[in-house]
C-alpha cells in the first residue's frame, strides 16, 4: 500500500516538477498549455476510473473543463515565474520563441508517466484491498460457524454456546 500512494504523491509533483524544468531549460511559456492539458486529460481518465469502480454509468460532468484547465494553468504558471525569476538572479535568461520537439517531450513525457503511475498505484492499491476484503471475509465467516471450542466471555458474563 505504501508503493502505492507514493506513486500518487510522484504523481502530484510530476507537473509542477515539469513546469520547473521548463524553465530550468528556458523553454516558451506554451509548454504550460500543455502540460495543464496533460494534467486534465490524467484527471478526466481518473474521474472515468472512478466512477466505473463506484458502479456509475455516466462520464464526469464537462462544465468543469474550463475552470480545471485554468486553476491548473495559473498553477504552472506561478511555479513557472518563481523558477525562472530565481534564475534570472543568477544568470541571463531568454525563452524559446516557439514550440519545439522539447516542449512536447516534456508535456507528453510527463503526462505518460503520470497517467502510468496512476494505473499502477490504482491496481495495487484494489490487489491490497481484495486481500483485505478476503481477510475480513475469512475471519467473519470463520465466526459465525459453530465451533465445540471454549465458551465466549462477553463484557464479563459467561455464556455456554448452547445458552444463546
Amino acid at each position: 500500500m505504501q508503493l502505492a500512494l507514493r506513486l500518487r504523491l510522484a504523481a502530484l509533483v510530476a507537473f509542477p516538477a515539469a513546469a520547473a524544468l521548463s524553465a530550468v531549460m528556458q523553454r516558451s511559456f506554451l509548454v504550460l498549455l500543455l502540460l495543464a492539458g496533460g494534467m486534465m486529460l490524467v484527471s478526466w481518465v481518473e474521474r472515468i476510473r472512478f466512477l466505473r469502480a463506484a458502479g456509475e454509468t455516466r462520464m464526469p460532468d464537462p462544465g468543469a473543463f474550463w475552470p480545471g484547465f485554468a486553476a491548473r494553468t495559473g498553477l504552472l504558471l506561478g511555479i513557472f515565474i518563481i523558477t525562472l525569476g530565481i534564475l534570472a538572479l543568477f544568470r541571463d535568461t531568454s525563452l524559446a520563441r516557439g514550440f519545439g520537439w522539447p516542449d512536447l517531450l516534456i508535456g507528453g513525457g510527463t503526462t505518460l508517466a503520470v497517467y502510468l503511475m496512476n494505473l499502477a498505484s490504482a491496481r495495487l492499491a484494489v490487489g491490497q484491498a481484495n486481500i483485505v476484503a478476503t481477510q475480513l471475509n475469512a475471519s467473519f465467516t470463520s465466526r459465525n460457524q459453530p465451533d465445540d471450542g471454549p465458551d465466549d466471555i462477553i463484557e464479563g458474563e459467561f455464556t455456554a454456546p448452547d445458552e444463546r
